[in-house]
């Protein structure tokens, strides 16, 4: 008796093992759950995130799948979504808006940034950059096995190099800013900013100023708003603002001198700055050579890093 017992107790525990849904997903239930119901449409792609109260600027489909531009009050995102499955996976989160961008193959997205951060609205110059998800999940969006070589999202930026006829705007507007320094380099230009007397100031929490470049012809113009070559120029200072600010470093001047800045470049013939009311303005006369140009900013350099620093490159077309 107790052995017709055993083996009955067996034979439930054995139909229960092979009770088990042979169609479960293999994501699980979580990765099942972040999808876009099928059949994957354009409408029913925005129907998921709108659900969920996510605000779809673009959607381009590519070879049956679609690729998602987020935005542009929540952080700018690019999401890939798998057409055969639904599954979407999170290719790209930035700081800056997305001005443009081209699919180069499945799941692999070149852009361009339109320097705009989404969160507090100052302009950085743009960025280029390219995300791929380089074999982690295949073309259904199911994880891949394991490879040490390959697997892996990859994402990155480097300088945007814009044509000379691009224009750009960047920088910090609403406060004034005194020129420290400014000097031709191999390849471009470099510009260092600091208070103005009886203006408070803390380099950590500036930027250089608003400026603007546009080039006409071979003539290239930075101009600098609310910028001057006299840190003292603002009647708000006293005199013994300039001594406590030169004790800041031997390279903080009174004021910079206007006309030509010494030295050139393979790019630039000559370079010039001059005040134009409350702006300053660069010109510089480029040679054939110079046919692209990029901007970093936001770095600080001087003494005691007492100021914000620009830094503008050229190139020949590449």
């Amino acid at each position: 008796m107790r052995r017709w017992i055993l083996v009955i107790f067996c034979l439930l525990l054995l139909a229960g093992c092979g009770g088990a849904p042979q169609d479960a997903p293999a994501g699980g239930e979580d990765e099942a759950s972040d999808a876009v119901s099928l059949p994957v449409t354009e409408e029913a792609i925005r129907a998921a995130y709108e659900a969920e109260g996510a605000a779809v600027l673009k959607i381009t489909s590519y070879e049956g799948d679609f690729l998602v531009e987020l935005g542009p009050e929540e952080r700018p995102a690019l999401d890939w979504v798998f057409g055969t499955t639904g599954i979407r996976r999170r290719l790209y989160t930035g700081f800056s808006g997305i001005r443009d961008y081209e699919i180069l193959y499945a799941g692999c997205v070149s852009f361009t940034t339109d320097g705009t951060l989404y969160d507090t609205a100052y302009h950085n110059f743009p960025q280029s950059g390219t995300v791929s998800f380089d074999g982690i999940w295949d073309e259904n969006g199911q994880s891949s096995p394991y490879d040490p070589y390959s697997s892996g999202m990859t994402a990155g930026t480097e300088p945007y190099w814009a044509p000379l006829e691009e224009p750009a705007s960047f920088g910090m507007a609403g406060r004034s800013e005194a020129l420290l320094d400014a000097r031709v380099t191999i390849s471009g230009l470099e510009l260092l900013f600091g208070p103005m007397s009886g203006q408070d100031f803390d380099a950590a929490f500036c930027a250089p100023p608003l400026v603007e470049v546009a080039c006409e012809g071979n003539v290239m113009t930075l101009t600098c708003h609310d910028t001057y070559l006299d840190c003292m120029a603002l009647t708000q200072g006293e005199p013994e603002d300039l001594e406590r600010l030169q004790q800041q470093g031997t390279l903080y001047p009174d004021s910079f001198p206007a006309g030509p800045l010494e030295g050139s470049n393979r790019f630039i013939s000559q370079a010039e700055i001059s005040q134009e009311g409350s702006s300053l303005a660069v010109r510089l006369t480029l040679t054939e050579d110079a046919n692209q140009y990029t901007v970093s900013s936001r770095e600080y350099l001087g003494p005691a890093d007492s100021g914000p620093y620009l830094r503008l490159s050229l190139r020949e077309t590449w």
